[in-house]
């Protein structure tokens, strides 16, 4: 006996096939998960209530929040009042540092050791501080850009992890540049990979990056959309479109993945490394900048909403 479905008619089997395609294409991207967390209201707000424009945030082991803040619409080039803010978890400013130390703030990590460190994308350079503001290390030359080919100079650095070996990546992609650049933990140059275009492991706006637990390097390629996957060594292995166009990548111990993003929504996407989508954010105003502290609270920085906000799980 023939299979049920053959006794259809052709025509009838054909319109079946055409509504679950349409089913598919209609089908939102991604977006089924609902939202997960809510904002603590009125969290770390400075005196007078106003944060300004909040470029990145990171977080230290005893969940001590650093807050990167550039300088006021319209100075991006004079440096009137950029700084780092350090407040406890629950909202107290304990210090501030680095005032008016960068012409264009930009990228902030914590590295596994507590060292601080930031991008400046107008000034070209990447700094290591101390906790409390010492600095220790510059990579760049203040207002040098530098091609796709430099082993010294960036041109728009955006940001930068730090592996467990000390190995030093910052993704170089704020201007025309289009890679990252590989350093030891000394800084020394030791390699750059990428190239400008949409093809498979090609970059436009390498805007973020983040290390999983084996090490492999996430970039967020945001005018592309997606996220490149890289090994430490530059070796393309996959690409993430699940999350929209990512400005932030932060990966937790566990490997979850936490991606800000303006498209398709302002969101933070929560999902895995392998690209499933467990949770989201929504209702944000131009995420910039995510972390995450050991509770699992989430902190967000806005650059067009001017703000800084927490957010814990429902």
């Amino acid at each position: 006996m023939k299979p049920e479905w053959k006794r259809q008619p052709a025509a009838s089997v054909a319109l079946l096939v055409l509504l679950a395609l349409v089913a598919m294409v209609m089908k939102p991207l991604s977006i089924q998960a609902d939202d997960t967390y809510q904002q603590v209201d009125g969290w770390g707000l400075p005196a007078g209530g106003v944060w300004g424009v909040m470029s990145a945030v990171g977080v230290d082991a005893n969940d001590n929040v650093f807050a990167f803040k550039r300088s006021d619409p319209g100075q991006k080039t004079t440096p009137l009042n950029s700084k780092i803010m350090v407040f406890d978890s629950h909202g107290k400013l304990l210090s501030t540092w680095g005032d008016n130390f960068v012409l264009s703030a930009h990228g902030l990590r914590l590295d596994r050791n507590g060292f601080v460190w930031i991008t400046d994308k107008t000034g070209d350079q990447v700094f290591k501080f101390t906790p409390g503001g010492q600095l220790l290390m510059t990579l760049g030359k203040k207002g040098v850009a530098g091609g796709m080919d430099s082993t010294d100079a960036f041109n728009g650095p955006s940001d930068v992890v730090v592996a467990k070996n000390g190995d030093i990546f910052v993704t170089d992609g704020e201007s025309s540049n289009a890679r990252v650049v590989k350093f030891s933990k000394d800084g020394k140059f030791i390699k750059f990979w990428g190239s400008r275009g949409s093809g498979p492991g090609q970059l436009s706006d390498p805007h973020s990056i983040a290390l999983d637990s084996e090490g492999n390097v996430y970039v967020a390629n945001r005018l592309n959309k997606r996220i490149e996957v890289f090994d430490s060594d530059g070796n393309y292995l996959k690409q993430l479109p699940q999350f929209g166009a990512p400005s932030c990548i932060y990966i937790s111990k566990d490997d979850t993945l936490y991606v800000s993003a303006t498209e398709p929504e302002n969101w933070v996407a929560i999902g895995t490394t392998d690209g499933k989508l467990l949770g989201k954010i929504s209702g944000l105003t131009g995420p910039h900048w995510v972390t995450v502290d050991s509770t699992g609270a989430v902190y967000v920085a806005e650059v067009p909403g001017m703000s800084l906000k927490k957010f814990v799980k429902k």
